[in-house]
This record gives structure tokens, C-alpha cells and sequence, in this order.
């Protein structure tokens, strides 16, 4: 079953602009078998960022990361190490800008 996005706005002060971006989440339990119907939500809903759960994914370039390039998104993910299934991930639209910040596991 697919989720229903959620849409947030965001106000640009500098400009006073407002623009819209549509996120959601998804809890897929194997990115590897349902890439096409993921990449079909987000296009047929306009998502610029979505949040996965349960990728199950091994690396970073395999088949599945390259089929989401094709269509316009990047991906970021992290697996599970030492156990299959889990990892989680953020696939957004190639025109975002996205920041990576390391939190210091200790410290947190």
C-alpha cells in the first residue's frame, strides 16, 4: 500500500516566496523489488524528499540506486552491517541541495 504524501511549506524570508515541498515515508520492506511502483509514487505525487525504512540494500552503486538516478532523484542510505534486511534511506529530486551532518555517536 503506498502512503499519502505530506506536504510542507516553507516560507522564503529573503525573498518572501513561498514554495512547496512534498515529502514522505515509506516503510518498504525491499527497495530491490518495488523501485518502479517507489519511483511511480514519487512522480505521480511530486515528492521532492522521501524517507524509507527496511531498504535492505548492500551497496551504494547497484542496480536499484542507478534505476532512481534514471529518473531525476539521488539517494543516500546506510545499511544494516552484520545482519540482512533493515538500512534506511533518503531519495530526493537531483535539484536539491542536500547537507550531510555527522553527529559524533558518542557525544549524542
Amino acid at each position: 500500500k503506498s502512503p499519502s504524501p505530506i506536504t510542507l511549506k516553507k516560507t522564503c524570508s529573503d525573498q518572501k516566496l513561498e514554495k512547496s515541498i512534498n515529502c514522505a515515508s515509506w516503510n518498504v520492506r525491499s527497495l530491490n523489488n518495488k523501485v518502479e511502483n517507489v519511483m511511480n509514487f514519487l512522480e505521480d505525487y511530486n515528492i521532492s524528499i522521501f524517507f524509507v525504512t527496511e531498504t535492505w540494500l548492500t551497496d551504494q552503486n547497484n542496480n536499484t540506486t542507478a534505476r532512481i538516478k534514471d529518473r531525476g532523484y539521488k539517494v543516500y542510505h546506510t545499511n544494516r552491517n552484520g545482519k540482512a534486511g533493515g538500512g534506511v534511506g533518503i531519495i530526493y529530486k537531483s535539484s536539491i541541495n542536500l547537507v550531510k551532518v555527522f553527529v559524533n555517536s558518542e557525544t549524542s
